[in-house]
């Protein structure tokens, strides 16, 4: 389903990898997951699973918690599934204290969804988008802010630092918030630059920069010529 070298398979992997390592009972998990390529990753999972192509998933999400209080939800995001959403939904989450995961996949599509905006506005006209614009946000601070308990961000080359934060969200209460950095081939790496795997794992090496506990006031992307990635907020129950 997804282009070799795309971060998406590599994250579904690890997933699969870290339940089994966890021992989790699959009875008691739930995966939710939007549109787009992430949308697929339910197809590929064995799991209690559904996705939403014309729906709020995170707001599903916590509709599906209350309904099962004693179930681990998990949901799959990109940048198109978050700026449906919004923030309030997941501020809901966030402050009621719920056990949901969310794996944010951010594949640096936004400004996809703006085009599409904007072409509905102006039909038949052609115009200029501006794709520096890919990340609007900086995801940890607002997870943090929406009331995330644990915060950490990595890139699909961080296989095994990955896994161990997805393990530690599964087993932390409230919200958790892992942001993975995967910029999506078809619009971000398509002029061949990192296009290809081994590439875009150098690209995901060179560029990365390992800094646990970092404020995260300072992980907006857009202003940083490195991605800091690493694990950020761990708020453990005493």
């Amino acid at each position: 389903m997804w282009c070799p070298g795309c971060g998406i398979g590599t994250v579904v992997n690890i997933f699969i990898q870290t339940i089994e390592k966890l021992n989790v009972d699959v009875e008691k998990l739930c995966v939710l997951s939007g549109i787009g390529c992430t949308g697929k990753i339910v197809d590929y999972l064995k799991f209690n699973s559904a996705y939403r192509v014309n729906g709020n998933v995170l707001q599903y999400a916590s509709e599906l918690k209350l309904k099962n209080p004693d179930k681990k939800v998990v949901v799959f995001l990109n940048d198109v599934d978050f700026m449906m959403a919004g923030a309030d939904d997941l501020m809901n989450i966030g402050t009621k204290g719920m056990d949901v995961f969310v794996i944010y996949i951010n594949n640096f599509i936004y400004y996809v969804l703006v085009e599409h905006r904007v072409l509905l506005k102006t039909p038949f006209m052609g115009t200029t988008i501006d794709k520096s614009s890919t990340s609007p946000f900086n995801i940890p601070h607002l997870a943090k802010s929406c009331g995330a308990r644990y915060v950490a961000r990595w890139t699909p080359l961080h296989v095994r630092r990955l896994m161990y934060s997805m393990r530690d969200a599964l087993q932390r209460h409230g919200l958790s918030f892992v942001e993975v950095v995967s910029p999506c081939l078809i619009y971000y790496a398509s002029d061949g630059i990192v296009g290809r795997s081994f590439d875009r794992m150098k690209f995901f090496h060179d560029n990365a920069v390992i800094k646990h506990n970092e404020p995260i006031e300072n992980l907006d992307i857009r202003s940083q010529d490195k991605v800091i990635v690493g694990e950020f907020i761990d708020e453990r129950e005493k």
